[in-house]
C-alpha cells in the first residue's frame, strides 16, 4: 500500500478519493483531495460519461483531527453528458459517500453536529462543538436538526407548549414525546383548532402535559377526551411558588403579631393597622390572584410598620431600628414621617405564556 492509499484509509475517505496534499497549521489541517474515478453518471439520465469539461474547487469542513479543524480542499470535475436527448449537457460529479451537493460540511460531520444538537440543544451544543474544534453556531446546529426525518411512533405521553417563531409576533406549538424526550411535531400556530386536528389523528395519546393556557385545555378536551391532562413541571413549580409566597406573607404576620402586641401592651399604646385603599376602576381588569398577592404583600408591610413603631416607642434610634429590622435608615425615616406603611401596588401587565424547549422536556 502506497503512502497516498494509507493516508486515505487513515482519514477514512470513500473509495476513489485520493489525497493530493496536506497542509498542517496551528489550528487547521487543510487536506487537498480529488476523485480519480474515470467516469461519472449523469444525475438526469444516469448514463456514464468520461468526457471532462473542466474542474473547480470546493471548501468543505470535515471531522476534527487531534484538536484541529479539518478543511477539505475538494477538486470537483465537470463532465459533458453524451446522451443526445438529455436536457443536462454539463453536470458536476457527485460524491454521496463524502459530501452532498452544495453542502459546506461532510456527511459524517453533519451527523456529528446533529447528534450534539439532539443531546444538548442549540447553545450548549455549540459550546460542546467548540470544545471539539467544530466551528458552528446555534442557528446552524438547529437547521441541521430540522433536516432529520420525523420518527413515526405512537405517542403515549405528549407534552404541549407554545414557542416563538418570532418573539411577540408569531408563535407556534411544540409537541414532544415525553417518554423518549423527542420532538414530535411543530405546528404553525397555537390555535386550539390546529392542535385539535393533530390530536384527532393520534388517538393513542393517553397523557397530555400542558401549561395553564385555556386554548390547549379546550383542544385536548374536545379532540382527546380519553387523555389525562396534567400540568407540566415548570408551571407546577411556578404555582407552588406563588401560593407559598402568599402563605408565608400571612404566616409572617401571624408569627409577629404576639410580639408586637406585647410591646404595645408594655407602652400602653395601640397602633391600628392602616386599612387597604378602596378598590379603583382597574379592579375589573386585574385578575383575582394578582389582587390576593398584593394584599399579602401589604399585610407584610403593615406588620413591619407595627414592629418599627414598637421599637421607636422603646427609645431606639433610627439607625438601631434599621439595623435590627434589616432596612435602610432612609426607609425607616420615610416610614416614620408618613406615619404608616407605604401602599405600593404593582401595575398589572398581562404577559405572554411563551416557553422554551427545555421547560417541557425538563
Amino acid at each position: 500500500m502506497g503512502s497516498q492509499e494509507m493516508l486515505s484509509s487513515v482519514f477514512h475517505f470513500p473509495a476513489g478519493i485520493s489525497i493530493d496534499s496536506i497542509d498542517p497549521g496551528a489550528n487547521e489541517l487543510v487536506i487537498g483531495i480529488a476523485c480519480d474515478a474515470p467516469s461519472m453518471p449523469c444525475p438526469q439520465c444516469h448514463q456514464l460519461s468520461a468526457r471532462i469539461h473542466g474542474h473547480y474547487q470546493r471548501t468543505v469542513a470535515d471531522l476534527p483531527c487531534a484538536g484541529r479543524t479539518v478543511i477539505l480542499a475538494l477538486t470537483v470535475r465537470k463532465f459533458v453528458c453524451s446522451t443526445p436527448g438529455c436536457p443536462r449537457r454539463i453536470f458536476t460529479e457527485r460524491l454521496p459517500g463524502l459530501v452532498q451537493s452544495y453542502a459546506r460540511m461532510t456527511t459524517r460531520l453533519i451527523a456529528l453536529v446533529q447528534a450534539l444538537g439532539l443531546g444538548a440543544g442549540g447553545q450548549l451544543g455549540t459550546r460542546l462543538a467548540d470544545r471539539s474544534a467544530i466551528a458552528t453556531t446555534p442557528p446552524t446546529l438547529l437547521r441541521y436538526l430540522m433536516q432529520l426525518p420525523p420518527v413515526a411512533r405512537a405517542v403515549r405521553v405528549l407534552g404541549v407548549d407554545d414557542w416563538s417563531w418570532k418573539k411577540r409576533h408569531r408563535y407556534g406549538t411544540l409537541l414532544v414525546d415525553l417518554e423518549r424526550h423527542k420532538i414530535v411535531e411543530l405546528l404553525a400556530d397555537r390555535e386550539s383548532a390546529t392542535l385539535e386536528r393533530w390530536l384527532r389523528g393520534h388517538p393513542e395519546v393517553e397523557v397530555v402535559s400542558r401549561d395553564r393556557g385555556k386554548d390547549y385545555a379546550r383542544a385536548v378536551t374536545r379532540a382527546a377526551p380519553q387523555a389525562l391532562q396534567v400540568v407540566d413541571r415548570f408551571h407546577l413549580v411556578r404555582n407552588l411558588a406563588e401560593v407559598l409566597q402568599k402563605v408565608l406573607a400571612h404566616c409572617r404576620a401571624e408569627i409577629r403579631q404576639p410580639e408586637a402586641d406585647l410591646l404595645l401592651a408594655e407602652q400602653g399604646r395601640e397602633h391600628p393597622v392602616r386599612p387597604l385603599p378602596p378598590p379603583a376602576g382597574w379592579q375589573q381588569r386585574t385578575p383575582p390572584h394578582i389582587e390576593v398577592a398584593h394584599q399579602a404583600r401589604q399585610a407584610s408591610r403593615d406588620d413591619r410598620f407595627r414592629q418599627l413603631m414598637a421599637l421607636r416607642a422603646h427609645g431606639l434610634t433610627q439607625a438601631a431600628i434599621a439595623k435590627r429590622m434589616g432596612m435602610s435608615e432612609k426607609a425607616v425615616r420615610n416610614w416614620l414621617k408618613r406615619g404608616a406603611a407605604p401602599t405600593w401596588k404593582r401595575q398589572f401587565r398581562r404577559r405572554s405564556g411563551a416557553g422554551s424547549l427545555c421547560r417541557i422536556c425538563w
